[in-house]
């Protein structure tokens, strides 16, 4: 490969990339969640679900990739209801970055975002963890699709 992808190019480009804009946002999160005291946000992990190409005998064919977004917090047990918010105020955060970071690619001069994106799905799941001891944990999923142009 001697051309970065288009994929390559909105997950990580410095500039571009969704993964450095929602790093960059996630640190401004959690450093409002250890004000909360005991509650901490883990490293979040990337999946990529289905690929598949649109249009193929068109002169711009598109590809849609699935991404997928697992954010976990860790917190007391005492603080269930706490965490639960807090989650869910994430959850929503997090929408509203993938949300504005594709409006803004989609408007590049060059656009290597075909459309924006306008749809995310997922959902949460809840954890007693062992160790440490009363401590459970959310993972958040956030689940869409990124459309771009096939490169030749």
């Amino acid at each position: 490969m001697t051309q970065t992808s288009n994929i390559r190019q909105l997950l990580t480009d410095v500039k571009l990339g969704l993964l450095p804009h929602l790093d960059q946002r996630l640190k401004d999160i959690e450093a409002t969640l250890k004000q909360q005291g005991n509650l901490q946000l883990l490293p979040y992990d990337v999946q990529f679900g289905d690929c598949n190409t649109v249009a193929a005998n068109e002169p711009r064919p598109a590809i849609t990739q699935s991404i997928s977004l697992r954010f976990f917090l860790i917190g007391s047990i005492q603080d269930k209801l706490e965490l639960l918010l807090i989650a869910s105020e994430l959850q929503n955060d997090i929408d509203a970055i993938i949300f504005g970071w594709s409006n803004r690619e989609w408007h590049q001069f060059e656009k290597p975002l075909k459309r924006p994106v306008t749809k995310i799905t997922g959902g949460s799941n809840y954890a007693v963890l062992e160790d440490p001891v009363d401590s459970c944990r959310i993972t958040l999923y956030r689940e869409f699709d990124l459309i771009y142009p096939v490169s030749f």
